[in-house]
Protein backbone atom coordinates (compact mmCIF):
# COMPACT_ATOMS: atom_id res chain seq x y z
CA UNK A 1 0.00 0.00 0.00
CA UNK A 2 1.53 3.38 -0.95
CA UNK A 3 2.30 5.73 1.91
CA UNK A 4 0.77 9.21 1.75
CA UNK A 5 2.94 11.87 3.31
CA UNK A 6 1.04 14.92 4.50
CA UNK A 7 2.45 18.19 5.82
CA UNK A 8 3.07 18.24 9.54
CA UNK A 9 0.23 20.72 10.13
CA UNK A 10 -2.30 18.35 8.57
CA UNK A 11 -1.24 15.52 10.85
CA UNK A 12 -1.49 17.78 13.88
CA UNK A 13 -4.96 18.97 12.88
CA UNK A 14 -6.20 15.40 12.52
CA UNK A 15 -4.62 14.39 15.83
CA UNK A 16 -6.32 17.24 17.67
CA UNK A 17 -9.66 16.58 15.99
CA UNK A 18 -9.47 12.98 17.13
CA UNK A 19 -8.67 14.19 20.62
CA UNK A 20 -11.84 16.27 20.61
CA UNK A 21 -9.98 19.54 20.13
CA UNK A 22 -9.57 20.00 23.86
CA UNK A 23 -6.55 20.96 25.87
CA UNK A 24 -4.55 17.83 26.52
CA UNK A 25 -2.02 19.05 29.07
CA UNK A 26 -0.61 22.54 29.56
CA UNK A 27 3.16 22.61 29.77
CA UNK A 28 5.20 25.60 30.88
CA UNK A 29 7.76 25.19 28.07
CA UNK A 30 5.22 25.27 25.24
CA UNK A 31 3.86 28.66 24.14
CA UNK A 32 0.13 29.42 23.95
CA UNK A 33 -0.20 29.17 20.18
CA UNK A 34 -3.76 30.58 20.15
CA UNK A 35 -2.43 33.90 21.44
CA UNK A 36 -0.42 34.43 18.24
CA UNK A 37 -3.32 34.82 15.76
CA UNK A 38 -6.92 35.59 16.73
CA UNK A 39 -10.00 34.23 14.94
CA UNK A 40 -10.72 37.82 13.84
CA UNK A 41 -7.28 38.09 12.21
CA UNK A 42 -7.85 34.78 10.42
CA UNK A 43 -11.28 35.99 9.26
CA UNK A 44 -9.71 39.12 7.77
CA UNK A 45 -7.14 37.02 5.89
CA UNK A 46 -9.46 34.38 4.45
CA UNK A 47 -12.55 36.61 4.06
CA UNK A 48 -14.94 34.32 5.93
CA UNK A 49 -15.94 33.72 9.55
CA UNK A 50 -13.46 31.74 11.63
CA UNK A 51 -14.29 30.00 14.90
CA UNK A 52 -12.30 28.02 17.41
CA UNK A 53 -8.96 28.80 18.83
CA UNK A 54 -8.41 25.72 20.99
CA UNK A 55 -4.85 25.13 22.20
CA UNK A 56 -3.45 21.63 22.38
CA UNK A 57 -0.11 20.58 23.78
CA UNK A 58 1.46 17.16 23.42
CA UNK A 59 1.34 15.28 26.71
CA UNK A 60 5.11 15.43 27.17
CA UNK A 61 6.84 17.58 29.80
CA UNK A 62 9.67 18.21 27.31
CA UNK A 63 7.32 19.52 24.62
CA UNK A 64 8.30 22.90 23.23
CA UNK A 65 5.35 23.20 20.83
CA UNK A 66 1.65 23.79 20.96
CA UNK A 67 -1.00 23.92 18.27
CA UNK A 68 -4.18 25.90 17.85
CA UNK A 69 -7.10 24.68 15.75
CA UNK A 70 -9.63 26.94 14.06
CA UNK A 71 -12.49 26.29 11.64
CA UNK A 72 -13.83 28.31 8.71
CA UNK A 73 -16.80 26.25 7.57
CA UNK A 74 -15.36 22.96 6.34
CA UNK A 75 -11.81 24.35 6.22
CA UNK A 76 -9.49 23.56 9.12
CA UNK A 77 -6.79 26.03 10.09
CA UNK A 78 -3.84 25.08 12.26
CA UNK A 79 -1.21 27.20 13.93
CA UNK A 80 1.80 25.52 15.50
CA UNK A 81 4.35 27.43 17.57
CA UNK A 82 7.54 25.68 18.63
CA UNK A 83 9.76 27.61 21.05
CA UNK A 84 13.16 25.90 21.00
CA UNK A 85 15.92 26.38 23.56
CA UNK A 86 18.28 28.03 21.08
CA UNK A 87 18.16 29.70 17.69
CA UNK A 88 20.58 27.05 16.38
CA UNK A 89 18.17 24.29 17.43
CA UNK A 90 15.24 26.10 15.79
CA UNK A 91 17.19 26.63 12.56
CA UNK A 92 18.14 22.96 12.46
CA UNK A 93 14.50 21.91 12.90
CA UNK A 94 13.41 24.44 10.26
CA UNK A 95 16.02 23.06 7.83
CA UNK A 96 14.75 19.51 8.47
CA UNK A 97 11.16 20.63 7.79
CA UNK A 98 12.22 22.38 4.57
CA UNK A 99 14.09 19.24 3.42
CA UNK A 100 11.02 17.11 4.22
CA UNK A 101 8.79 19.49 2.26
CA UNK A 102 11.10 19.32 -0.77
CA UNK A 103 11.03 15.50 -0.48
CA UNK A 104 7.22 15.58 -0.56
CA UNK A 105 7.44 17.65 -3.77
CA UNK A 106 8.94 14.58 -5.43
CA UNK A 107 6.34 12.16 -4.03
CA UNK A 108 3.10 14.16 -4.17
CA UNK A 109 1.38 16.87 -6.15
CA UNK A 110 2.89 19.58 -3.95
CA UNK A 111 5.13 22.56 -4.60
CA UNK A 112 7.48 24.12 -2.02
CA UNK A 113 8.64 27.72 -2.34
CA UNK A 114 11.35 29.38 -0.25
CA UNK A 115 9.98 32.75 0.91
CA UNK A 116 12.33 35.70 1.24
CA UNK A 117 12.07 38.55 3.72
CA UNK A 118 10.31 36.69 6.53
CA UNK A 119 12.13 36.01 9.78
CA UNK A 120 15.40 34.12 9.54
CA UNK A 121 13.89 31.83 6.91
CA UNK A 122 10.51 30.77 5.58
CA UNK A 123 8.90 28.48 3.05
CA UNK A 124 5.42 27.73 1.84
CA UNK A 125 4.00 24.61 0.29
CA UNK A 126 0.75 23.95 -1.49
CA UNK A 127 -0.95 20.97 -3.04
CA UNK A 128 -1.56 21.56 -6.72
CA UNK A 129 -5.29 20.83 -6.25
CA UNK A 130 -5.52 23.72 -3.76
CA UNK A 131 -6.69 21.52 -0.88
CA UNK A 132 -3.78 22.34 1.44
CA UNK A 133 -1.50 25.29 2.01
CA UNK A 134 1.21 25.47 4.63
CA UNK A 135 3.60 28.26 5.63
CA UNK A 136 6.55 27.73 7.98
CA UNK A 137 8.98 30.36 9.27
CA UNK A 138 11.74 30.59 11.84
CA UNK A 139 12.83 33.63 13.82
CA UNK A 140 15.42 33.21 16.54
CA UNK A 141 14.45 30.20 18.65
CA UNK A 142 10.82 30.13 17.42
CA UNK A 143 9.30 28.14 14.53
CA UNK A 144 5.78 29.02 13.43
CA UNK A 145 3.70 26.94 11.01
CA UNK A 146 0.28 27.85 9.70
CA UNK A 147 -1.79 25.41 7.70
CA UNK A 148 -5.07 25.58 5.81
CA UNK A 149 -6.74 22.30 4.93
CA UNK A 150 -9.88 21.89 2.87
CA UNK A 151 -11.85 23.43 0.04
CA UNK A 152 -10.74 26.99 -0.65
CA UNK A 153 -7.34 26.71 1.06
CA UNK A 154 -5.50 27.41 -2.19
CA UNK A 155 -7.70 30.44 -2.93
CA UNK A 156 -6.47 32.42 0.09
CA UNK A 157 -4.23 35.22 -1.24
CA UNK A 158 -0.58 34.38 -0.66
CA UNK A 159 0.35 37.95 0.31
CA UNK A 160 -2.23 37.84 3.12
CA UNK A 161 -0.71 34.63 4.48
CA UNK A 162 2.76 36.24 4.31
CA UNK A 163 1.49 39.22 6.30
CA UNK A 164 -0.16 37.00 8.89
CA UNK A 165 3.04 34.98 9.27
CA UNK A 166 5.10 38.14 9.78
CA UNK A 167 2.61 39.28 12.41
CA UNK A 168 2.76 35.92 14.23
CA UNK A 169 6.57 35.95 14.22
CA UNK A 170 6.55 39.43 15.73
CA UNK A 171 4.65 38.32 18.84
Amino acid sequence: MPMIHRPRGFALAVLFLLQGGGVLVAQAAAPNSCSFISPAAWSAVISRPVTGGTTSVVNDPASTASSCLYHAGAMMITLQVDQRATAADAKKEYADQLDNSHSRDQQQSQHTTVESGIGDGAFSSAFTDGSEVEFTAVLGARIVTIGLIGAGAGAVPHDRLRGLMQSALGR
